[in-house]
């Protein structure tokens, strides 16, 4: 085996791991010779997929995190690219690591995220990642004629030579998803109501689809626990269901989990607030249960409006993301509006078709061949060693 065929993963979100899981699997079905770096979730969602040659590695002090990313690109050092997420900062310090000790290795990395702009930290993280990659590659391959952003008003100065549309969307689990809704959700209701000692009165079951930002903890969820309080003074919401399906990177801190059991001894005396509930079930099994689901800023939008779950976007201000471009949800940033929603909601369960939700996606089904070519690609040699454009 050829060490330019070699490629090495590096992940520290679970999001970009469960892609590269696929990624990984599919070069590697190629003949590629494939490595994997990964920690904290995304480590967790390689073992949890029995993915061999996966390196672990620790990121608890940020001072350490050069060393930590030197050691990294060693042992890279003669593979023909490397693939690294973009939300993280320990990401800044590869992309200088690699420059420094492999400045022969392509430098790709990979915008996870189907929006230009991500609130929370994101965004601001990536663009400092991209700027010093040789490429991008953006999953949602409409984003490579779309202006990239910093912070809303800021654009990232991307070459147009420098992006590379993947088209890669993994449909597979948002198809299980809507199979198990159809078969199954009947037994997961069952046992979910028996667990938590409640007769099954026909009650709606919303899940709220947890994120893990500032902006989520501090401005998007108090909004939404708000707007429940408030529409519960006016109307009886005893008959909803609300369930925090936390993000599993959230759960260390527990802010969401704290917030909404506060938001409970407040109200527990009132009769017509909805019994929120703290999940302790797996994502998956949350969406086979969700009569809708709840979200403010999260990248799994897409999968439960594909797995056909009536979706809807709340917190404290509308976040255009794709499936409020698109109409693929309802929007609510006050009382009033949750008020149309839940009416709404336990009126109908209109389904949008998943072939116009996968084009705005901007997926391809050539992926794996633009993943090859991606990854093949030569530097020019005024490319090696830079560790920005």
């Amino acid at each position: 085996m050829s060490l330019a065929s070699a490629v090495c993963f590096i992940a520290c979100h679970g999001g970009a791991a469960n892609d590269f899981v696929v990624q990984a699997k599919e070069l590697t079905s190629k003949g590629h010779t494939v490595r994997v770096f990964a920690t904290g979730p995304a480590l967790k969602v390689f073992q949890d997929r029995n993915i061999s040659n996966v390196h672990e590695f620790s990121l608890e002090e940020e001072k350490e995190y050069g060393q930590i990313a030197r050691e990294i690109a060693k042992k890279c050092q003669k593979a023909a690219a490397v693939i690294m997420d973009v939300g993280h900062i320990f990401d800044v310090f590869l992309q200088e690591a690699f420059a420094e000790i492999a400045p022969g290795v392509m430098r790709i990395a990979y915008y996870d995220n189907h929006e230009p702009y991500v609130p929370g930290g994101y965004s601001a993280i990536a663009s400092k990642v991209m700027l010093k990659a040789h490429r991008t590659l953006f999953a949602n391959a409409n984003l490579v004629n779309a202006r990239i952003y910093e912070t809303p008003s800021k654009e990232v100065p991307l070459s147009q030579d420098s992006k590379i549309g993947l088209g890669y969307y993994s449909l597979e689990p948002p198809q299980e998803i809507a199979r198990k809704r159809e078969n199954e959700q009947s037994q997961i209701r069952m046992e979910f109501f028996s667990q938590h000692n409640m007769i099954d009165k026909g009650q709606k079951v919303f899940v709220y689809a947890g994120g893990n930002n500032e902006t989520y903890f501090s401005e998007a969820l108090p909004a939404c626990l708000e707007f429940f309080g408030d529409l519960s003074a006016k109307e009886d919401l005893s008959d909803v269901i609300f369930v925090l399906q936390q993000h599993p990177g959230a759960k260390a801190k527990n802010i969401d989990a704290n917030l909404v059991t506060e938001w409970l001894k407040n109200n527990e005396k009132s009769g017509s607030c909805p019994k929120i509930i703290i999940s302790d079930m797996d994502t998956d099994s949350a969406l086979v249960l969700a009569d809708a689901m709840f979200y403010y800023q999260t990248s799994m939008g897409p999968k439960f409006v594909l797995a056909g779950i009536p979706t809807v976007q709340i917190g404290h201000e509308c976040y255009e993301d794709i499936l409020v471009k698109n109409k693929f949800c309802q929007v609510v940033n006050s009382k009033d509006e949750l008020s149309k929603a839940l009416q709404t909601l336990k009126e109908n369960e209109s389904k949008i078709s998943s072939q116009v939700v996968e084009g705005k996606l901007g997926i391809h089904s050539d992926w794996s061949e633009r993943l090859q070519k991606a990854v093949s690609v030569r530097l020019n040699e005024n490319q090696t060693g830079e560790s920005s454009k």
